[in-house]
């Protein structure tokens, strides 16, 4: 903002750099608000008495643990298809709000089939120049994927730590908000930084998250 106002930007013009800069936050908060949501709700269960008699009935566990996931995967949908359509096109408005101009395109302003269609030209050409871009749209396109299907893995995270310490109250939601949070976006922005640097794979960079946190959930409900 102060940079804009520097420019001499209008306040209509500061008003839909902050619109536009809605979308990129919403896509990055929106796993860990479905953790926190589902943390809060199973803490209150377990100081209720629910989970200890959900855990001694059969199936009783898995009568909690359907709806949250039926939920859970329809704000992975909702999710997909932010990061996928509106995320691109309003990081390109932002883009052109800062620069001033229509900026170029790049693999943070391209819609799920423009990076797929950019990354079957990088894969034709040679070089380590179209390597390095065609490692760059395929982190994109699998991070587009990881970070809606999140919403699921974090979920079911919750509830497991929250069933695992049915007694644990408040005080495990925020424990387990803050270790999940850290290492989930520790793991995922030194994921992004190795295949950047082709290290592993834009799969394994953009899903290992995912994967150690699916780990943890079945040693919790083991």
């Amino acid at each position: 903002v102060p940079q804009l106002r520097d420019r001499g930007a209008s306040a209509g013009t500061i008003a839909e750099f902050l619109l536009y800069s809605v979308p990129h936050t919403v896509a990055l908060t929106i796993p860990m608000a479905v953790f926190l949501a589902v943390s809060w709700t199973f803490a209150r269960l377990g100081a209720e008495g629910v989970l200890t008699r959900a855990s001694g009935e059969r199936h009783g566990v898995r009568r909690l643990l359907v709806p949250v996931l039926g939920a859970a995967a329809v704000v992975a949908a909702v999710t997909f298809v932010s990061n996928t359509q509106v995320v691109p096109r309003s990081n390109a408005r932002l883009g052109a709000v800062l620069l001033g101009e229509p900026m170029p395109s790049t693999d943070r302003t391209m819609t799920l089939g423009e990076l797929r269609e950019a990354a079957s030209v990088a894969r034709s050409e040679v070089g380590a120049a179209a390597s390095a871009r065609l490692v760059r749209y395929e982190v994109e396109i699998q991070k587009k994927f990881a970070l809606a299907a999140a919403c699921m893995f974090l979920a079911l995270a919750a509830a497991a730590t929250a069933i695992r310490f049915p007694r644990g109250g408040k005080g495990l939601v925020f424990v387990a908000s803050g270790v999940i949070f850290t290492g989930y976006w520790l793991s995922l922005i030194g994921g992004e930084s190795l295949a950047d640097e082709q290290v592993i794979s834009p799969m394994l960079a953009m899903w290992m998250a995912n994967a150690v946190t699916l780990g943890a959930v079945l040693l919790l409900l083991r």
